[in-house]
């Protein structure tokens, strides 16, 4: 990262997203980083939000789609006129603080085995965290490290995270064009949900590292999720949900799983694992049986999951051996 900056593409997808697009868009516009290409996916809103993007944000290069194809297929779509160096994905209710790019490139230029960045994000309410990267559990689930959290400083280390999580999310592009799969970075059969933990398990199995970086602020409203409800009270907020997102976030587990998890690693963890299932399929029979035919017929995916395991372990099986010739 010497000699002119490098373009960092910010990718924004909207759906519906008029009440924090304007905030979201001009916080890219205010990054101190002078190279930054702002690309806008809208997933046919109703709202208003592609003719919002038109009359206040002429220079964002605006992509309309026709349906909403989903946080994966979209950003996919972006990535394809992204020119960056870096790729940073931003959901539209986020917000960056004007240095978050130029505090956010630093891990890059320190290890060049930095494939991807995690900042501090917390709420709209600045005294609580949203996210300070991710953690995989040994029950194989993604957990936001700090997620509700009164922000006290207990994160204002640097250090490596899991992954990063995909509401503000950067990238180096070697790695995406490292880890994606039949042309795709993001898998398009997860639709939406947990496709941030499968990028980041498959940028882990080709030795990428996942930085995360304290000094690289943004805020996040995520959705409704601010509620603080936990344990069975979350679960049953959970059920609110309509089904099909419901049986997107069970089935992207699973998919995820099959494509990135070690033999050794699974058995090791087995039981932890086998022990969310219990908590997870009890839910489903109790708060949510209309997943269960949704389930049912996504399960084709799984024989996909496998074929792209496949492919992903002959890729690494190939840049091994090149490392070592």
């Amino acid at each position: 990262m010497t000699g002119e900056s490098p373009v960092v593409s910010v990718i924004v997808l909207s759906w519906n997203s008029i009440r924090f697009l304007p905030r979201c868009l001009a916080s890219v516009q205010e990054q101190t980083w002078p190279a930054v290409q702002l690309i806008v996916v809208d997933n046919a809103s109703t709202d208003g939000s592609a003719a919002c993007v038109r009359r206040m944000f002429p220079g964002a290069r605006l992509l309309e789609k026709g349906e909403n194809t989903g946080y994966c297929a979209g950003n996919n779509a972006g990535l394809r006129l992204a020119e960056g160096a870096y790729i940073l994905f931003l959901n539209a209710d986020a917000a960056l603080h004007p240095t978050y790019i130029e505090e956010a490139l630093h891990p890059f230029r320190a290890d060049d085995r930095v494939g991807s960045v995690a900042g501090k994000v917390r709420r709209f309410d600045p005294r609580l965290l949203d996210t300070t990267g991710q953690i995989l559990t040994r029950s194989r689930r993604i957990r936001e490290r700090g997620y509700g959290k009164p922000d006290l400083g207990q994160f204002d280390r640097p250090g490596n995270v899991f992954s990063v999580c995909g509401a503000v999310a950067l990238y180096r592009r070697e790695l995406i064009d490292s880890v994606s799969v039949d042309g795709e970075f993001f898998d398009e059969e997860f639709f939406a949900f947990g496709e941030d933990l499968d990028v980041g398990w498959r940028a882990r199995n080709m030795s990428w590292r996942c930085a995360y970086q304290p000094s690289a602020v943004a805020d996040h409203f995520r959705g409704g999720s601010q509620s603080r409800a936990r344990g069975i009270l979350r679960r049953t907020e959970m059920s609110r949900r309509p089904p099909r997102i419901q049986a997107h976030i069970v089935k992207n587990r699973y998919l995820a799983m099959i494509k990135n998890e070690r033999i050794g690693s699974f058995l090791i963890n087995l039981p932890f694992i086998l022990a969310w299932e219990v908590i997870q399929w009890s839910w489903i029979v109790l708060f949510a049986p209309r997943v269960l035919p949704l389930l049912w017929r996504d399960r084709a995916l799984l024989s996909s999951a496998f074929r792209k395991r496949r492919a992903l372990k002959s890729r690494r099986l190939t840049m091994t051996a090149a490392a070592r010739s």
